[in-house]
């Protein structure tokens, strides 16, 4: 009776995995799968149900064929550096014989599709362990045109997709002085700026500050200091212990990976800051040419001496 039994689950068995073979009359699935008719997974398991070698397998089997897949849909955000790695999850359970995909939302590109990739950035590649359900997205030396929303996909049992949104922002490094874009200060007083880095992924290397189109890190000579802090917040101090008017103009601190951050400085021989914006202002307005000026005297004195005459 057992000999049967067994018989008889071993030809279920076969049937089943007759089923994917050309010729035979079950259908598929709208995702590739085998489907197998109730009764026969019904009668299998009655023939399986007093032969205790194959009884865990059969249930295992059984089990793994009536789920469907399911993918955690909560919507995650992934911060990354400029230059650093990102990596996007995508966990499905009960995936079976299913492929996960991954597309760019921004211009709908299918970048993979199980472990395969459909793109030329070599910077991307599919991570997924054996029995692991998660599905991973690394993307290596990340670029500021790498943010954005990307998607893992799945196909589900009635023909639909299952889909989760990964959000990835990259983090730019910036660099700006603190207070206003100009400082004004006295003649032989000391000019002190502050430049912060911030969204660094790592401690910058340097913070090099230049006076117009000048590096001045190490003009120790001319009263020139610089002291760094580096650190997620890195800040970068500047002193000139006595300015002269010679340090009026552009200064800026530059960082790796971010855009320089300005200030202008202004030195005023006096106290007045209104005369020092005056004294400004005049130089950057672009006064009448000087022969201009002496012309307009000369005509004023011909009219004048003209005006004399007739009196």
């Amino acid at each position: 009776m057992c000999g049967a039994r067994a018989a008889a689950l071993m030809a279920a068995l076969a049937a089943l995995l007759a089923v994917g073979e050309p010729g035979h009359g079950a259908g598929l699935g709208g995702d590739g799968a085998a489907e197998v008719d109730d009764a026969e997974l019904d009668a299998a398991e009655l023939a399986a149900a007093d032969v205790p070698a194959w009884r865990e397998l059969w249930q295992a089997s059984l089990a793994a064929l009536r789920r469907e897949p399911s993918i955690n849909t909560t919507r995650e955000e992934v911060l990354a550096p400029v230059g650093g790695v990102a990596f996007l999850h995508c966990p499905v359970r009960n995936l079976g014989e299913r492929g996960v995909s991954w597309v760019r939302r921004r211009d709908w590109h299918i970048l993979s599709s199980g472990l395969l990739l459909y793109t030329n950035d070599e910077r991307f590649q599919v991570l997924h362990g054996e029995g692991s359900d998660d599905w991973i997205l690394q993307i290596k030396y990340v670029q500021k045109r790498d943010n954005g929303t990307y998607e893992c996909q799945v196909a589900s049992g009635g023909g639909g997709t299952l889909s989760r949104r990964v959000e990835l922002r990259v983090l730019v490094p910036e660099a700006f002085i603190l207070g206003a874009e100009e400082y004004h200060v006295d003649a032989g007083s000391a000019i002190n700026l502050v430049c912060i880095i911030e969204n660094s992924p790592a401690p910058p290397q340097y913070v090099f500050w230049y006076h117009n189109a000048r590096m001045i890190n190490y003009d120790e000579a001319q009263g020139v200091t610089v002291s760094t802090a580096p650190g997620a917040r890195t800040q970068s101090a500047l002193r000139v212990h006595a300015a002269r008017p010679s340090h009026a103009g552009n200064y800026s601190c530059r960082a790796p990976g971010a855009d320089p951050a300005h200030i202008y400085v202004y030195v005023s021989e006096g106290s007045d800051k209104m005369a020092a914006t005056l004294s400004r202002n005049a130089a950057v307005a672009q006064g009448p040419p000087v022969s201009v000026l002496l012309y307009a005297l000369l005509a004023s004195a011909v009219l004048s001496a003209g005006a004399l005459e007739r009196t």
